[in-house]
Formats: structure tokens, C-alpha cells, sequence
């Protein structure tokens, strides 16, 4: 079954937004990983290993 106009542009609308959503979603996790191996890295130069 075919789709009208209206819905095929729906349908491209909703496709484009949710990929911005996912690729926000993406950048966001990728900056969030980072930002944590930072801290780790952080206090890895600040507290010495403890030595028994």
C-alpha cells in the first residue's frame, strides 16, 4: 500500500530527529566516559598507591 505525500514527510521528519537524538545521545556518552577517565587519571596523580 502506498503512502501520501503528508506521511512519507511524516515519516522523513520523525527518521531526522530521532537520529539528532541518537547522535546527541552518542556525543553525550562519549563525553561523560571521557570526563570520568579524566577523573580517575586525576586522582590517580594526586592520591599515591598505597603500598602494604
Amino acid at each position: 500500500m502506498h503512502q501520501s505525500r503528508k506521511e512519507q514527510g511524516i515519516e522523513r521528519t520523525a527518521k531526522r530527529l530521532l537520529f539528532a537524538d541518537r547522535r546527541e545521545a552518542i556525543m553525550l556518552a562519549r563525553e561523560e566516559s571521557g570526563i570520568e577517565a579524566g577523573g580517575e587519571l586525576g586522582r590517580a596523580a594526586v592520591v599515591p598507591p598505597r603500598m602494604p
